[in-house]
């Protein structure tokens, strides 16, 4: 069971000088017209009002296994579980908001992230949503992803992303027993995906009481991968993951994008294979029944510094549309405007789905 409770939040600190609101109104209008603009690129998409908004936005709550794995091995540190999570910032807004019903909106974020860029990340997409009018509570699932920048650390990452997946199983089971009837919606970014992959499964297999209530179905409203780093058969009607999908989502999204740098090349070179993120699912491979796939190219301008403040790997090779593999989730002003956005990535499509859902 989830024990929620008020801890420091981690997300606290000094996030810059307010601005007045004439200038929060003029970037708003910008970035209603870069959307405008990245739009007539792609197929046009229809709005729908986005009734499940609340009135005052708070802040990202977290839910997290830093320090659970060794980041030289890969391996469960003595002092923690295989399903055990910790939790912070559960403030007492967010959980009356879920009494109420509303909806749990998760970001689960990719390889190579440490502790603070996980926080950065948590807070972008935060303000992502918030500029596509949903300020809907939204918690974060940090987790050990900081390995060595190279092959053997980039095994190590895969190997713990796929140990996570148990404990985000075990989360959403202490979710859906304390909230029933709140809808979860989970976003994944890069190797987070992997995250995902192994919840579905594990959440998929009724006969494990550790994680499922077997009497208790598990409603995740929606799932989008961004960029995913996992094989492009991964969600195959035929596997593991695509049993799981139809068996415990609503609905799933996948947004690929044929020109991400990092999966172009990092990714390619060490797999010997494509990446679901890079082209979407192979072709050939049957796909399950609540599957759906869109090229977001277009929605990742040619930027660097998606953060703002610091430079990650994804800032190399940037020089046309999709390349930045670290702008799915939009770019911050650089430093000390970063507590605004350049653009939104590919956050706007997201909520474009959800509003469809609402209309079906």
């Amino acid at each position: 069971m989830v024990n929620w409770f008020r801890g420091r939040n981690p997300n606290t600190g000094n996030h810059g000088i307010p601005l007045k609101s004439g200038f929060l109104n003029r970037w708003a209008n910008k970035l209603k017209n870069i959307n405008k603009n990245k739009r007539k690129k792609q197929q046009p998409i229809t709005t729908i009002p986005y009734n499940r908004t609340t009135t005052t936005t708070t802040p990202p709550s977290i839910v997290s296994t830093r320090g659970h794995f060794s980041l030289l091995t890969g391996k469960l540190i003595f002092l923690h579980n295989a399903s055990d999570c910790d939790y912070y910032c559960m403030s007492k807004s967010s959980r009356n908001y879920y009494l109420d019903g509303g909806e749990l909106v998760m970001y689960i974020h990719g390889v190579w992230v440490d502790q603070y860029s996980s926080k950065e990340q948590i807070d972008r997409i935060n303000l992502s949503l918030i500029a596509n009018g949903i300020h809907n509570p939204i918690t974060g699932f940090s987790w050990d992803s900081n390995t060595s920048f190279n092959p053997i650390g980039w095994a190590i990452a895969k190997s713990i992303a796929s140990q996570n997946g148990l404990k985000l199983a075990k989360f959403i089971s202490d979710f859906k027993t304390v909230y029933q009837d709140v809808n979860i919606r989970i976003i994944a970014h890069s190797l987070g995906a992997k995250v995902v992959e192994s919840a579905l499964i594990a959440l998929d297999k009724n006969d494990n009481k550790r994680i499922r209530n077997r009497h208790m179905p598990y409603c995740i409203a929606s799932i989008h991968l961004m960029g995913a780093a996992i094989n492009d058969i991964s969600t195959s009607k035929n596997t593991a993951f695509g049993n799981a999908i139809e068996n415990t989502v609503n609905r799933f999204y996948n947004l690929y994008n044929p020109e991400d740098n990092a999966l172009k090349r990092a990714y390619v070179n060490t797999e010997n294979q494509n990446p679901l993120g890079l082209y979407g699912i192979r072709k050939g491979e049957p796909s399950p029944a609540n599957y759906a796939e869109r090229n977001v190219k277009f929605e990742i301008p040619p930027l660097k510094r998606a953060s703002g403040l610091y430079q990650s790997f994804c800032d190399k090779a940037v020089y046309g549309w999709g390349d930045n593999h670290c702008g799915y989730i939009g770019f911050r002003e650089p430093y000390p405007f970063n507590r605004f956005l350049k653009d939104d990535g590919a956050i706007n499509v997201i909520v474009d789905d959800w509003r469809r859902e609402y209309d079906i």
